[in-house]
């Protein structure tokens, strides 16, 4: 039986699965007409799946979904009391961070020799590439006692203030070791305020309407949280009765040892990403100060890899309480959610920060009342059309230089021309070329159509970073 095909549209963009076989809920597809037919029946499976682990109370697809490994990257997945490893991946806490550049403008960053001396100035200070180490991080936060602190307490533990961020960290009970995993520790200080390689990059983006200056960091939890994951993965697997090769598919109840033990780990991968995404930003600061006098603040950040206990808010207008895996997908919480009163996002709702593309463009996301119905939740980019690895195979040189052309179109930003993308690198990785990716303004039609979320800025890159693989 096709799962695709035995979808059922509720409207225009909204598709549900309903429960069959050992599917314990509903499952929901947000996808537009064109969306949905570009989907897979890998991806329809995956839902499936996602929507057959015990304790599972809710699972969705975001419009930017496609398969992954466990489950889907673009899905979001709800459980009572059961944690789901593939829910979180390899990257925990992989997510994004923009900061904000007051005062400059499209035109002060037009020319693109001044875009390329920032980029020589960040290579000064912020280490990029697989296995990259940072060893001008400040004397300061070297040492075990440090590390701990961030493990234990991520952005809090460096001074960041709570509503600059997703959460400062989540809490770990005192008693926890967190010594379990030798080889995630072996990494985890070497490579605190690093990019890492992949699809993390620095880049600066200018607002479209505004013509104001940003800057994106994307990244997660480097080798401390690859290493963590791993050796959850096969011990869920053995756990479970898991075949080695389908470990991704492993699961943890929140009330055995192991769970426990996985759930204190998953938290200190993520508040080490936190830490990490933050302590990048000095670097940042001091090159923008360096090349055009400026330095820019921190907007917001958040992570688009994460499992969390949250209220949910259910359509009925009741609430409750579960852990939310969101892989591949952004929380978003509107206006007067019960987990935003008393912060700064009270009366607005948080920034929902999407990383499109490098041809696409980026986006900044506020949630609406319709929320709700995705588990107060969003895309996380675009969403690939191919995977990393079938890219390499199928796109050549020519697919690489037409996006080297399509780089140097000229866009109108806030009333300014800017040419191009000035970048670190002399040609585009296939894995990033713009073939690979959907349309971002697709993906993010189909939110405001089902008043989900509304875009409040549009941003498209002018420089990049990447690290090498």
């Amino acid at each position: 039986m096709s799962l695709k095909y035995a979808a059922q549209p509720v409207s225009a963009n909204h598709y549900v699965l309903p429960r069959t076989g050992t599917m314990r809920t509903d499952a929901h597809a947000f996808l537009s007409e064109e969306l949905y037919a570009e989907t897979d029946e890998g991806t329809w499976r995956q839902l499936f799946d996602a929507a057959s682990y015990e304790g599972v109370i809710g699972a969705y697809l975001m419009p930017d979904c496609h398969a992954g490994y466990g489950v889907p990257v673009g899905s979001v997945v709800v459980t009572e009391d059961t944690v789901i490893q593939g829910g979180s991946g390899y990257d925990i806490s992989c997510g994004v961070l923009y900061m904000r550049v007051p005062g400059l403008h499209a035109a002060d960053i037009a020319a693109a020799e001044k875009r390329k001396q920032w980029i020589d100035e960040v290579e000064k200070r912020v280490a990029t590439g697989v296995g990259a180490s940072a060893p001008r991080l400040a004397p300061k936060l070297r040492g075990s006692r440090k590390l701990e602190a961030v493990l234990r307490y991520g952005a809090k533990a460096i001074g960041v203030q709570a509503d600059r961020c997703e959460r400062q960290y989540i809490e770990i009970p005192e008693d926890t070791d967190l010594d379990l995993v030798e080889k995630a520790r072996d990494k985890a200080l070497p490579q605190l305020a690093s990019v890492g390689g992949g699809n993390h990059f620095i880049e600066m983006q200018v607002d479209e309407q505004s013509g104001e200056v940003w800057v994106m960091v994307h990244c997660g939890s480097r080798g401390y949280g690859w290493q963590t994951a791993n050796y959850f993965f096969y011990e869920g697997a053995r756990a479970r009765g898991i075949p080695t090769a389908q470990r991704e598919r492993s699961w943890l109840r929140m009330d055995e040892p192991l769970g426990k033990q996985y759930w204190a780990h998953h938290n200190s991968a993520a508040n080490y990403a936190v830490a990490n995404r933050h302590l990048i930003v000095k670097g940042l600061q001091d090159s923008l100060e360096e090349v055009f006098g400026k330095q820019g603040d921190v907007y917001y950040e958040i992570s688009h890899n994460l499992v969390q206990e949250e209220t949910l808010l259910l359509p009925d207008g009741t609430t409750q309480r579960g852990f939310v895996h969101r892989k591949g997908a952004t929380r978003a919480f509107p206006a007067g959610h019960p987990d935003l009163l008393g912060t700064a996002w009270e009366q607005t709702g948080h920034p929902c920060l999407i990383p499109g593309s490098m041809y696409h463009g980026a986006a900044i996301l506020f949630a609406e009342p319709g929320a709700s119905k995705s588990a107060c939740s969003v895309n996380h980019g675009s969403g690939r059309i191919l995977a990393r690895g079938a890219a390499k195979r199928q796109l050549g040189p020519r697919q690489a230089q037409i996006d080297l052309e399509m780089a140097g179109v000229v866009r109108e930003l806030g009333g300014v021309s800017v040419k191009g993308i000035v970048a670190n690198t002399k040609r585009t990785p296939l894995d990033e070329c713009a073939h690979v990716y959907k349309d971002l303004d697709a993906v993010l039609a189909v939110l405001e159509a089902e008043s989900i979320a509304k875009v409040h800025h549009r941003l498209y890159p002018v420089a990049n970073l990447k690290g090498t693989d």
